[in-house]
């Protein structure tokens, strides 16, 4: 599926999200933006930055200091985020992993898609979508994340969605000519559209109005 049309008509007229050059906490370093993609679930963004704050501030975001944490205190750190015990052990196992690596991210980021991918989803409490945040944002994968905003999106835009995560990005990655950094904002662009067009009426008064996607098999 050839997203480049998608990718023209959300940046002409969104302009560029520039997720990865601002100053937003979490972008700053592959570890940061692991933390805080387990930090944000389930939380909103006001206390998914508190806590990254928090747990930078006491631990340096180093995934040694982390790991020295006992599991009460790191809870304790992030408390912000809510459930913060079951997110400490979560983070603690993400630090443990790190640690296999000797946290070089220069080794993680030669691992290819599929053993960096499958190495993330065997950490407790990494899902698909979190695991393709940390490949996409911090280990520089290029990769289409298919969360529930894209699903919506690409409905709209008349795909016919699979109704698997993995079958989703799959579509829509093939043929998809996008290089990593598109798909970076790409999916920033998609986000922060859905995030203010949350129904079919809002789509149709949007920009995206008879926008549409098709497959090999449509064209």
């Amino acid at each position: 599926m050839n997203l480049k049309p998608l990718y023209s008509i959300l940046e002409t007229n969104m302009g560029r999200q520039n997720w990865m050059t601002t100053d937003a906490l979490w972008a700053q370093s592959p570890f940061q933006v692991m933390w805080a993609a387990i930090l944000i679930q389930n939380a909103s963004s006001n206390n998914g930055d508190a806590a990254a704050h928090a747990l930078l501030a006491a631990t340096d975001n180093d995934p040694a200091k982390i790991r020295a944490c006992t599991p009460e205190k790191l809870a304790e750190i992030i408390k912000p985020a809510g459930l913060y015990r079951t997110k400490a052990k979560y983070i603690m196992a993400a630090a443990k992993w790190s640690g296999s690596h000797n946290d070089n991210v220069a080794e993680i980021e030669k691992l290819d898609r599929e053993t960096l991918q499958a190495e993330l989803l065997g950490v407790k409490g990494l899902g698909n979508e979190t695991a393709d945040d940390i490949m996409l944002y911090g280990f520089h994968k290029p990769l289409f994340i298919a969360d529930t905003y894209a699903r919506r999106h690409f409905t709209w835009a008349g795909v016919d969605v699979p109704k698997t995560y993995r079958a989703f990005q799959t579509l829509a990655e093939e043929d998809a000519g996008l290089t990593w950094d598109e798909y970076q904002e790409l999916h920033a662009l998609i986000d922060e559209f859905g995030k203010k067009v949350k129904n079919q009426e809002q789509w149709d008064a949007s920009f995206m109005s008879g926008f549409k996607l098709t497959t090999e098999g449509d064209a």
